[in-house]
């Protein structure tokens, strides 16, 4: 046993003497996306890596590079959910990346505001703003509850917003006929679907399951019987009872 712990000490100082002396061979970047198609490049987290270019890793000692660096680096990318940093004895840095996966597109200019940018919305609430490479087919959001002042749906009354989205994304009928969610200024949401020109007076975004239940009623019992465009609105904001005019 004294043997083994001793050949174990030597071979673990001996491995850090070699590693003292392996020197960046390069940088492997590997990209971990849930979307239909990733919404960053690699060429977009190696800037990062290298510190905007300013960073020149090749041939430099790898115990003189700061993987911990490398991964504040990285996550400073809104897109990014994740970055874990290593290196192997071949000289190469691996950088590991996951990137958000998101539930909905905030549109600011629907509330008269063009000079802010559209934001990605996560699970968590964050806004991570958009991808110059891929546009992903995700629920749109808009009205005058995400003014310019909000930077996120991390407060009490945009957590609520979160188990909507994630319920009509979650299902296969809600998901194709609801397009956008219009959000008043005090949480009202109105949802606008792909077919027919009803609008749907949601209310505040509580007990939504019970409400879509009424809403498909709508679709099944009331559709067939009076047409697509008999009426204009369709509330489902008061118990028990579907109200349309």
């Amino acid at each position: 046993l004294v043997l083994l712990a001793v050949l174990t000490v030597g071979a673990i100082i001996f491995a850090e003497i070699n590693y003292s002396e392996i020197k960046c061979t390069g940088i492997v970047i590997k990209l971990d996306s849930e979307n239909e198609r990733p919404l960053l490049s690699k060429n977009d987290i190696n800037v990062m890596v290298t510190d905007q270019g300013t960073r020149y890793f090749l041939d430099k000692p790898l115990n003189e590079i700061s993987l911990h660096n490398i991964e504040e680096r990285v996550k400073k990318i809104p897109l990014v959910k994740s970055c874990e940093a290593h290196h192997d004895f071949s000289g190469k840095i691996v950088v590991a990346v996951k990137e958000y996966s998101p539930i909905a597109r905030i549109l600011h200019f629907t509330a008269g505001e063009s000079n802010y940018k559209d934001q990605y919305v996560t699970q968590e609430g964050k806004f991570i703003g958009t991808s110059s490479l891929f546009t992903p087919r995700v629920l749109i959001a808009s009205g005058p509850f995400f003014s310019g002042t909000r930077k996120n749906l991390l407060d009490e009354r945009g957590k609520t917003l979160i188990p909507l989205f994630e319920f009509i994304n979650n299902d296969e009928f809600w998901r194709a006929q609801i397009t956008q969610v219009i959000v008043a200024a005090d949480g009202g949401v109105t949802l606008i679907p792909a077919i027919g020109q009803t609008y749907i007076d949601f209310g505040l975004p509580t007990r939504i399951e019970t409400k879509f239940k009424k809403l498909a009623l709508f679709y099944k019992k009331i559709i067939p019987n009076k047409g697509w465009n008999t009426y204009h609105w369709v509330h489902l904001k008061y118990n028990n009872q579907i109200i349309c005019d």
